[in-house]
């Protein structure tokens, strides 16, 4: 359980984080997909999935890369992506840490019981209106 209740501020930091800004475009989603099926992957390889112009998709990778979530390298003429698989994770696992610490008061009382059982405050309460 979190130790004091959240503020705004840091709520409006979590949800303004920039792995949320990344997965929330559906192009940016697909890229991942793309990367994580095909593994490493020059942009040409990458946009011929797209009917968008490649300088799009460039825009999407920059992002993606900046944020951290791939990786770039040059072979030759062409530079290669990859999803930066352990600091996706990281930075999911980081969001989901906080997410905790700030909806536990959302059900306080039962916060770590229905964790740990894998439940769901819906579900609890169906249980004791029967």
């Amino acid at each position: 359980m979190a130790e004091k209740r959240p503020d705004l501020h840091q709520v409006d930091a979590l949800f303004n984080d920039v792995i949320f800004k990344v997965l929330s475009n559906p192009i940016r989603i697909e890229i991942l997909k793309i990367l994580a099926v095909k593994g490493p992957s020059d942009i040409q390889t990458i946009a011929d999935h797209f009917m968008k112009h490649r300088s799009v998709i460039s825009k999407h990778l920059k992002q993606m890369y900046e944020a951290g979530i791939i990786i770039k390298t040059i072979e030759s003429r062409n530079t290669i992506y990859q999803v930066d698989g352990m600091e996706f994770l990281h930075k999911l696992e980081a969001v989901v840490s906080d997410l905790k610490s700030i909806l536990a008061y959302s059900c306080e009382e039962l916060y770590d019981t229905l964790y740990q059982e894998k439940s769901n405050y819906r579900e609890y309460l169906e249980k004791e209106s029967k």
